[in-house]
């Protein structure tokens, strides 16, 4: 049986643009999410001069299928993190600058996302959470590598640690994005961006990328694959079973001891 269809992949004057499609479940994450993701970047994208991400719906990326983990308990959340981090790999390994148009919510895996685009576009309404210890898990995605890298350490631990949400204009200021447009005019402002970037010297933007990545340094393939390990062995313990149960019967969680 096919997967239901969870990303849109338009081509046109050098853009490959990633269209999230599942607005009624706010573009959760799951399974076949990562199948599809994975399949964009490692085909279409990899001729493309820029890749473009943008959602359909009122947010961008609420984060992983929750009751979707609760569903399978038999596939681990480090299965699906690591279906995640190869298409992250993949969308790292890119030469094309990667633009991307967030709106209404990004939390969770939807932040991971969005923070590994070059260049971040903000609608006015846009909202940020890192939201995984909410549940009692730890981030993946390359989060906490790349979260810290935006904002800085201080303000990425208050985050991490209380899952207060950043509104665009924080966000901005926080230099987590490079502009910050009206929700009417964002896919707009993201189309602009990206066809302006396709239109560019594909080589010397390539390499200007590539300058940029190496001298940050923050997101390695180990880092990557010490999330997933980390996620998956969280979501198993006593916190992260009653977090997501919790979660999916709207009740506040009743921690257990540490573990």
């Amino acid at each position: 049986m096919s997967d239901p269809e969870r990303i849109r992949v338009e081509q046109e004057a050098g853009v490959c643009r990633l269209v999230f499609t599942s607005p009624e479940r706010h573009n959760a994450v799951d399974h076949a999410f990562g199948r599809q993701f994975l399949a964009a970047l490692t085909g279409p994208a990899t001729e493309a001069r820029c890749v473009e991400i943008v959602a359909e719906g009122a947010n961008f990326c609420v984060g992983g299928d929750i009751s979707g983990f609760a569903a399978e308990p038999d596939r681990s959340l480090t299965e699906l993190a690591d279906a995640i981090h190869a298409g992250e790999r993949a969308l790292l390994d890119l030469a094309a600058p990667v633009v991307v148009g967030v709106n209404g919510w990004a939390a969770g895996i939807g932040l991971s996302l969005a923070l590994c685009g070059d260049v971040i576009v903000l609608g006015e309404g846009a909202r940020i959470r890192p939201a995984y210890t909410a549940i009692g898990l730890t981030p993946d995605g390359g989060m906490t590598a790349t979260l810290p890298a935006a904002v800085g350490r201080a303000r990425a631990m208050e985050l991490f640690l209380t899952n207060r949400p950043m509104g665009a204009a924080e966000a901005l200021g926080a230099g987590l994005a490079s502009r910050v447009v009206d929700d009417d005019a964002l896919r707009l402002a993201t189309d602009a961006v990206a066809e302006q970037i396709a239109a560019g010297p594909p080589a010397a933007l390539a390499a200007t990328k590539r300058l940029v990545r190496q001298a940050n340094g923050v997101l390695t393939d180990a880092h990557l694959d010490a999330e997933a390990a980390s996620i998956g062995e969280r979501g198993l313990s006593p916190e992260g079973r009653e977090g997501i149960a919790a979660f999916l019967g709207k009740r506040a969680p009743s921690w257990p001891s540490a573990s």
